[in-house]
């Protein structure tokens, strides 16, 4: 299971890596696959705590969840924020060529 900090170090590394835009990308979609099927698993579990009607540990999976949910999309956010300036980088390089 990745942690909160696990993801956003991974992130920044990502991120400040010297690689192409587009290797980036893949790799922070690829960490977005991981914390989705993180999420699943989280999910069938509180499912399963549910039925045993254990109260403290629903409370604590739906705040996991949701913690996982914030960190998905801003990895997403950080993937897509890549790809635009990517994007935006080579119509500039275009333009004055």
């Amino acid at each position: 299971m990745l942690t909160e900090y696990e993801v956003r170090h991974s992130v920044e590394d990502i991120t400040l890596s010297q690689t192409l835009s587009t290797r980036k990308v893949r790799l922070l979609l690829k960490l977005a696959r991981a914390l989705k099927r993180q999420a699943r698993a989280l999910l069938h579990a509180r499912a399963l705590s549910a039925q045993a009607q254990d109260c403290n540990t629903a409370a604590h999976m739906d705040r996991m969840l949701r913690s996982l949910r914030e960190l998905y999309e801003e990895v997403r956010l950080e993937a897509h924020r890549i790809r635009c300036e990517s994007q935006s980088e080579t119509a500039r390089d275009l333009a004055l060529a």
